[in-house]
């Protein structure tokens, strides 16, 4: 018997951990905020009535809300309701969350995207670059400029970037957000700016990754078999050397792009996109906890899915991966 018929049972299994997995993540992370909410000073009665807010005003507006209900009751009442696919209504606004969330979402993964392929972009011929000029003043000063980018905080760059593409020169608008249906250059020119500045530490995580995996890699036979027929160095790198040496990249840009939605928070808000990360910047202001656990949880959501998705490419990316060890039970039979 070859254990055929195992495999399905086996993919299945996995599939079906994956899924427990992000329940419980998801369920980890809601009741972290839950609890973490409860723990800030003040509350959404006293944001959205002011200064001005007597105690009976409060009081009245918490019964409303029904904030005046115990911890554990609105817990489980916050739990039963995901469980369905509600996250609840705003409180500001009364607004299903899900609703603020769709509406925001497609603004944040565009940014997420145009981030990526910046990052990417720049990447990836910089580490090639690196690696096959190992040690040299090409190197070094490329490893120089990336250890730069990498100290240097987002709003920090993107401060600079509006100063000088914006301020200075008056290329590109400060702040703002035009629909592509509005047209590809008034789209772009409003997602240059957020891209770079949200791309700089993925570019230079990922330069770091892949140039020391590519150097590894130029190490092995296959390589200095290519170099020996007389390959040139990048044109090696680049047909022989950069599939294999992808396995540690396509590791980071799952963890990466998981955190570049929590890392949109600062850049959406300071160049006034209307995201997930400024919406949420606003819900944290006005305590309005429902809106504040939904936005977390599809944050959190969107992290497990991605690295689940990357654990999937591992083999489409290194054909060896696909080869499965073979149970007790299969070993004995053979």
């Amino acid at each position: 018997m070859t254990g055929g018929a195992g495999v399905p049972a086996v993919a299945l299994r996995r599939v079906l951990l994956k899924l427990l997995r992000l329940v419980a993540v998801l369920l980890v992370v809601g009741t972290l905020v839950f609890l973490g909410m409860e723990l800030l000073p003040g509350g959404p009665a006293e944001a959205m009535l002011g200064v001005s807010a007597t105690p009976e005003s409060v009081a009245a507006l918490n019964h409303q809300l029904g904030l005046d209900q115990p911890l554990l009751e609105r817990y489980a009442s916050w739990v039963g309701g995901l469980l369905q696919g509600d996250l609840g209504q705003s409180f500001r606004t009364g607004q299903d969350v899900s609703a603020i969330v769709a509406t925001r979402l497609p603004v944040t993964l565009e940014l997420v995207i145009a981030g990526q392929i910046v990052a990417l972009g720049l990447a990836l011929p910089l580490a090639m670059v690196s690696a096959a000029r190992r040690g040299t003043v090409v190197d070094r000063g490329i490893s120089m400029m990336v250890f730069s980018v990498l100290s240097t905080p987002h709003f920090v760059i993107g401060v600079v970037l509006i100063w000088l593409l914006s301020v200075n020169l008056g290329w590109l608008p400060a702040t703002g957000y035009t629909p592509l249906s509005d047209g590809i250059w008034p789209y772009l020119s409003g997602m240059i700016m957020p891209a770079v500045a949200l791309a700089a530490a993925p570019f230079a995580q990922y330069q770091r990754v892949l140039r020391a995996d590519l150097i590894e890699t130029n190490s092995q036979s296959f390589m200095l078999v290519a170099r020996a027929k007389g390959i040139s160095p990048m044109r090696s790198a680049f047909r022989h050397g950069l599939r294999p040496s992808l396995l540690g990249l396509s590791t980071v840009i799952g963890i990466t792009i998981g955190t570049s939605i929590g890392s949109s928070v600062v850049v959406e808000s300071l160049f006034g996109l209307p995201g997930l990360g400024a919406q949420l910047v606003n819900a944290v202001q006005a305590r309005d906890y429902p809106e504040v656990q939904g936005i977390v949880l599809v944050v959190a959501a969107s992290f497990v899915v991605i690295n689940a998705i990357v654990d999937a490419l591992y083999t489409v990316i290194d054909p060896r991966l696909r080869q499965r060890r073979p149970t007790r039970q299969e070993a004995v039979t053979r």
